[in-house]
């Protein structure tokens, strides 16, 4: 899969007049073919140490990066002239939430040992042996460039000091051009020279293919809609004032399956390289011709990878110090924001055109858009609609937005099908296969019809901070059940539950600190979200919520917390505005939404201490290898509180129940439970007991993902 990824771009860049821009270029460009052609002469071999991050992500249509698995390795480096890579890992560790399998299935090496050469490869050898499962490109500064290239720039960018002389560093911007068929890549970006020296500092860009077999696989992902995307940074630093050897390296693997909805998987390795040391022979070396390098992996004995402490970063530190927006300025074009109007047939998520629920049954729609690009830069518009075939409904709506700099404004129109469910995690957009294939449908639904402008302003970045604030016409109608059950469920539907029927004014404002840091999702840090809602009219309301979590890792131990809370106020608050309480997705052990109130709360704190113990992947079947079983001891505490705290609540509290479902009652003080038992997999999936602590109960026996008991 990663392999037809890859070969399913397709070239761009429009050619210019001639291969480079002046003549001036030119011989700056040959002088950097013949320095790069071949290591300096005296340049025999180097040792280095390597920290290395493997991280498969989720990037949402705001560009908010949540992160499932992430490995992280210790290697020690050997490149020899002969064009050996020896990579010996010395030490490994991981964190999952629900990754079957290893990275390390996809790549067998993960560094360039040099930049010299006429070919280039992506700086990840994948794990199939196949020759061509390494992505091979034409080298900018290749004998053969100008069947493969355009050449523009040249200009001084910055200047470095190091400790004997001052740098000017000179930029060259490479466009592919290339000509019939071939299996060969390019590479399409910008290359950082030493002027003196004419070597590369820093190469950072986009690899595309053309021609060949690839064309067709190309072409056929493009009916699917399927657009994919390898980038590459590499960074040299001066050693010894004599050599430019890698530092830094970052390889990137994005793709985007629309079908699924405009979320973008990355595959991401970042590495640091140091501690260099070159072995000089301080004589010419003969200029043997530069190839792809024969890398070997090896591992040191499982107890002392198991023992290694000598990490420079905490995990997970690497893969979030760099965003899979950096390279938008060399994307494929259906990613770029300029070039002519593009219109996308596919939605921002997958429930918009297919969903299923026990309201609507099947939902089948269509969701067009068109971006203006550079028509009208920054201005989309759409419109999304189709038809629930048991309820016999049409739903739908349509958008515009325009983004200038951070801002972004919109506004929209839509009758939803709208859940009323609280304190829902990051991804929670189902299209329903658990209530199509086990009857198992957890949310409640209200029918809204809106009206709504909005404007939203990223504050310095998306890793920092989002703002955004909302003002519109809501009219909300009540839904009920239509569906007895999905195609192999035990069970009926539960009936949903009930709402108040009108129509007000809302307006609404939040503000999210570190959106990438959920808790859920394996990114280290503090993250925060706060929102506050009004409504004014036949419904009158004014609602109010704050999230905090937070993940640290301390070594071999792993700390997480979260706590969220909110509160309703109004004499006669709508009971599709109550908290309910209960269920896998507030309150595990709990019934479904068994607890109420205008005023509530939940927290959850997970610690896992690591055993240090067969941390490192195992093989499978061929190159397929499964995480380590990692052992680890972890306890959770989660739990919540809710309040009805006026008449008007204890009333609505009393409408939220539809005939057939239990009373919902406020929890009178905190409710929680606690667990205690082993993880495995890097805390991927547990086995222990767990008991409430509220009450008098016996011991359970649970099992399932994370460390949540």
């Amino acid at each position: 899969m990663l392999s037809l990824l890859l070969w399913m771009q397709l070239a761009a860049g429009a050619p210019v007049d001639s291969t480079y821009a002046s003549p001036a270029l030119r011989a700056l460009v040959a002088r950097a073919a013949t320095e790069n052609r071949f290591p300096p002469p005296a340049l025999a071999a180097y040792r280095s140490r390597i920290e290395t991050e493997l991280s498969l992500l989720i990037r949402d249509t705001l560009g908010r990066e949540r992160s499932a698995e992430v490995e992280q390795l210790a290697t020690d480096a050997l490149w020899t002239r002969g064009d050996r890579y020896d990579l010996h890992i010395v030490g490994y560790r991981a964190q999952n939430i629900g990754v079957p399998y290893s990275t390390l299935s996809l790549v067998r090496g993960w560094t360039l040992p040099t930049l010299y050469g006429d070919r280039l490869s992506l700086g990840a050898y994948f794990a199939r042996s196949r020759r061509d499962d390494t992505l091979i490109a034409v080298h900018p500064f290749s004998s053969d460039r100008d069947k493969f290239y355009r050449f523009s720039g040249g200009d001084t960018v910055a200047t470095l000091r190091s400790a004997s002389r001052t740098i000017s560093v000179v930029r060259i911007h490479v466009r592919p051009d290339i000509r019939g068929n071939t299996r060969l890549a390019a590479f399409d970006g910008e290359i950082d020279l030493d002027a003196d020296r004419a070597q590369i500092v820093r190469m950072r860009g986009r690899m595309v293919v053309a021609g060949g077999s690839s064309a067709t696989r190309s072409a056929l992902g493009q009916r699917l809609g399927v657009v994919a995307a390898a980038y590459v940074e590499f960074v040299n630093a001066e050693i010894n004032g004599a050599y430019w050897l890698p530092t830094f390296q970052r390889t990137e693997f994005q793709a985007n399956f629309p079908m699924f909805g405009q979320v973008r998987p990355v595959f991401r390795l970042v590495s640091t390289i140091g501690s260099i040391a070159v072995t000089d022979t301080g004589a010419p070396a003969p200029s043997a011709g530069v190839s792809t390098p024969r890398v070997a992996v090896t591992w040191a004995p499982s107890d002392s990878v198991n023992a290694f402490r000598e990490w420079r970063r905490e995990l997970g530190a690497l893969s979030t110090s760099v965003h899979a927006d950096d390279f938008d300025d060399v994307a494929p074009d259906a990613w770029r924001t300029v070039g002519g109007p593009r219109i996308d047939i596919f939605p921002s998520t997958i429930s918009r055109v297919l969903r299923f629920n026990r309201i609507e049954g099947l939902f089948t729609g269509v969701a067009p858009s068109i971006n203006f690009r550079s028509v009208v830069p920054g201005l989309s518009a759409g419109a999304f609609g189709g038809w629930a075939w048991s309820e016999q409904t049409a739903r739908g709506g349509a958008f515009v937005s325009l983004r200038r700099a951070n801002a972004i404004f919109g506004a929209r129109a839509e009758r939803a099908l709208a859940s009323t469910n609280d304190f829902v995690p990051p991804f929670s957009d189902d299209p329903g296969l658990a209530a199509l294939f086990s009857s198992l449908d957890n949310f409640d639904y209200v029918d809204r019809r809106s009206a709504t402008f909005s404007v939203a302003r990223v504050l310095g970045s998306l890793d920092r901070g989002l703002a955004s604030a909302q003002v519109g016409l809501v009219s909300d109608h009540a839904e009920r059940t239509r569906i007895l059950r999905g195609l192999f469920g035990a069970e009926d539907f539960r009936s949903n539950r009930g709402v108040d029927e009108g129509t007000s004014i809302v307006y609404s404002a939040d503000l999210e600190l570190h959106p990438n840091v959920t808790g859920e999702f394996v990114q280290p840090g503090i993250g925060a979200r706060a929102h506050v809602e009004a409504g004014r009219g036949d419904l009158d309301w004014t609602r109010s919520e704050l999230r905090i979590t937070g993940r640290k890792y301390f070594g071999p131990l792993s700390v997480v917390t979260q706590a969220e809370g909110g509160l309703v106020a109004g004499d006669s608050p709508p009971p599709q505005q109550l908290f309910e309480l209960g269920g896998d997705q507030s309150l595990p052990g709990y019934d479904y939404k068994e607890f109420v109130g205008d005023r509530a709360a939940l927290f959850r704190v997970f610690a896992s201490y690591r055993l240090n113990i067969w941390q490192r992947p195992r093989r499978v079947w061929r190159n397929f290898l499964m995480p380590g079983l990692s052992p680890g001891i972890a306890g959770s505490v989660q739990g919540g509180w809710s309040e009805l705290s006026s008449p008007g609540a204890i009333a609505a509290a009393a409408r939220l129940t539809s005939p057939g479902l239990p009373v919902a009652v406020p929890t009178n003080g905190a409710v929680a439970t606690a667990g205690v038992g082993l993880t495995f997999f890097s805390d991927m999936i547990h086995f222990g007991v767990a008991r409430p602590i509220d009450r008098a109960a016996r011991l359970k026996f649970v099992a399932g993902f994370g460390t949540a008991f």
